[in-house]
């Protein structure tokens, strides 16, 4: 469903299925979002006009969910759920050949990830220090990464001008 600027909702998909997690696209021309409708969590994207159908953005053998769309339009952020290493996250680019690669694929999960308003960083949580705390590490080339909370952490986001990141703490502050 979306909701309009004069409070009206409007049914925005209409399978059966569970359709859900949706992403905006920076433009706001289109969302991302996950269904079940093929057995496993996949990856679809709509205009957000809802004048076309939803179209396949990526089909593979793991649960799906995604993150967050660069600034510029042109990477996907989503994560995958894998038997032997957990919640991953990888990056689809949205135009060309449309390879994903793998941005944090590890022993623990990692999730929750929202680009800079720059795009040149990532800010995620992540479970590596025995608790989810927020860390940021710079896109796409990872050139190490930096623990940002210290008691605990989720939900980040950006300040508009990417000079402070906001996430909500262990004791809900």
């Amino acid at each position: 469903w979306l909701l309009d600027g004069r409070g009206v909702l409007g049914r925005f998909t209409f399978d059966s299925s569970t359709d859900a997690t949706p992403v905006w696209s920076a433009d706001g021309r289109r969302l991302v979002f996950r269904s079940n409708r093929n057995g496993l969590y996949d990856l679809f994207e709509k205009a957000a006009s809802g004048a076309a159908d939803e179209q396949p953005l990526l089909v593979t053998p793991e649960n799906k969910a995604p993150q967050d769309i660069s600034p510029d339009g042109r990477t996907l952020l989503y994560t995958t759920l894998n038997q032997k290493t957990g919640t991953d996250l990888w990056a689809l680019p949205l135009d060309g050949d449309k390879k994903p690669f793998p941005v944090l694929q590890s022993a623990f999960d990692e999730m929750g990830a929202e680009f800079s308003p720059d795009g040149r960083w990532i800010a995620y949580e992540s479970n590596q220090s025995g608790q989810v705390e927020m860390f940021v590490r710079a896109f796409p080339e990872s050139r190490g990464q930096w623990q940002i909370s210290t008691a605990g952490g989720t939900q980040p986001r950006w300040r508009a001008d990417g000079k402070e990141l906001f996430y909500v703490a262990r004791d809900g502050r």
